[in-house]
């Protein structure tokens, strides 16, 4: 058997808020850099754009491929809930017979930005319904505050959404601010099968296989990809690599309308910096407040469970709004609402669950030493070009320690950028939480 890096979910210029430049020629290109072997094709029951890779893939033995690399037939589809499922499917025919089954339980699936489907069927006819055509499928991001499984307000486990249709769910993917370790604290996730994906929106390396999946299969074919879903006849996924939560956009609670964050913190938690803040007294409550972050001083941990389920039940309103008189309702981010779900305070990995390496794309890490607000600048391309023409391919310079030797050896920027990548792999970098849609931070005082 061998290894492929996949990345088996992401959009084509058909969905709503995707770059234009989202073709083959640019996925390729992104695909050689970062070493993806593997990627979903996107949208796949949006008619032009099923067209587009019709007339371009070529198909051998039931593996779909461009140029060098391979492709698994995929869609996202949004059901009546408004939850978001990763769609996997065996061929182009059976992406267009999905299609017309949608057809009348859906509007505007062949309009130009079609290519995510609002679905007016519950999460267990869609199951249903990709299980007719051949296909399979499993929750999107499936902790995230917005259109998803298990969001708040939803639902607490996989058989309370899923029902008799549950033994049709193999996989789950993560999303970009939840990993194994927050995952495996859910019972019911025991037996599933994790997928970090980057549902990428746009063709550069910043979001294209900024999180994947390392297959250990015979071949790129869905059937082999279907099998390791399955964790059968020795196929299985050896690695996920993806975002570490805490720089997602979602972990942290926040308020919908100022995008402001939320710290609930017990007296041991309270820092120096915390404690020069003026602090503020509510009827139930003390906070303290600064332009990121709202901090409330809880005396215990049953204090904190009881202050997230009033926030889940919207019960909490924002303080910075209220001084606008505003009543704005704090959400909960992912890591407070698997706290209230959670089954245990620790992870309780299955002996099949492959290792979660944390960390972010290269692209990110250059633009963050170097101090620059795009990951697009003149400054950061030409280092990023400078290691993959040097060391191979982005996946290799993060997760191989002979490469990222060999970059500490070049010395100035290089030995900072090795620092950070084996900073990611041995946790002892510190993070400034992200939160209500504002991707977190690194902090670079230690490298």
């Amino acid at each position: 058997m061998e290894f492929f890096d996949a990345d088996l979910h992401v959009h084509s210029p058909h969905s709503i808020a995707v770059s234009k430049n989202m073709n083959l020629e640019n996925i390729i290109h992104t695909c050689k850099l970062k070493g993806l072997k593997i990627l979903g094709t996107g949208d796949i029951t949006q008619p032009d754009w099923r067209s587009y890779l019709k007339s371009n893939l070529s198909c051998k033995n039931g593996v779909y491929s461009y140029q060098d690399m391979y492709f698994i037939i995929q869609t996202e589809l949004e059901d009546q809930e408004s939850i978001h499922h990763v769609i996997l499917l065996p061929s182009f025919d059976a992406g267009e017979e999905l299609q017309e089954k949608i057809m009348n339980k859906a509007k505007g699936v062949t309009g130009e930005y079609g290519g995510r489907p609002h679905v007016d069927l519950s999460p267990p006819e869609i199951v249903e319904l990709v299980n007719d055509v051949g296909g399979i499928s499993g929750p999107a991001h499936a902790f995230t505050p917005f259109k998803s499984i298990f969001r708040s307000g939803k639902y607490d486990t996989l058989e309370e959404c899923y029902g008799s249709t549950l033994k049709y769910i193999h996989f789950l993917e993560l999303g970009l601010s939840a990993d194994t370790n927050l995952a495996d604290r859910m019972a019911c996730l025991e037996n599933i099968t994790f997928l970090s994906n980057s549902d990428a929106h746009s063709e550069g390396p910043q979001s294209l296989g900024r999180e994947f999946n390392r297959f250990e299969i015979d071949s790129p074919s869905f059937e082999e990809i279907l099998k390791a879903l399955k964790r059968e006849d020795g196929r299985k996924i050896r690695l996920n690599v993806g975002m570490e939560p805490r720089l997602g956009k979602y972990p942290m609670m926040f308020c919908k309308t100022c995008r402001i964050r939320y710290k609930i913190l017990t007296k041991d938690e309270v820092t120096p910096y915390i404690q020069s803040l003026p602090l503020h007294k509510t009827l139930f409550d003390s906070y303290a407040m600064d332009d990121s972050f709202v901090y409330y001083l809880l005396e215990t941990h049953e204090e904190v469970m009881d202050f997230k389920n009033r926030v889940g039940n919207k019960e909490v309103k924002c303080t910075k709004c209220a001084r606008e008189k505003k009543k704005s309702p704090v959400s909960l981010g992912v890591f407070d609402r698997i706290d209230q779900i959670a089954d245990y305070d620790a992870p309780k990995h299955p002996k099949h669950r492959p290792p979660y390496l944390g960390t972010i794309p290269l692209v990110e890490m250059i633009r963050a030493l170097k101090g620059v607000k795009s990951t697009r600048a003149k400054s950061v391309t030409k280092i990023y070009n400078t290691l993959i023409e040097k060391f191979g391919t982005e996946f290799s310079i993060l997760t191989e320690e002979p490469v990222i030797s060999k970059i500490r050896a070049e010395g100035e920027i290089y030995s900072s950028i090795a620092n950070l990548i084996e900073a990611f792999k041995e946790h002892t970098i510190e993070f400034i939480p992200g939160g209500g849609g504002k991707y977190g931070e690194i902090s670079l005082a230690e490298i």
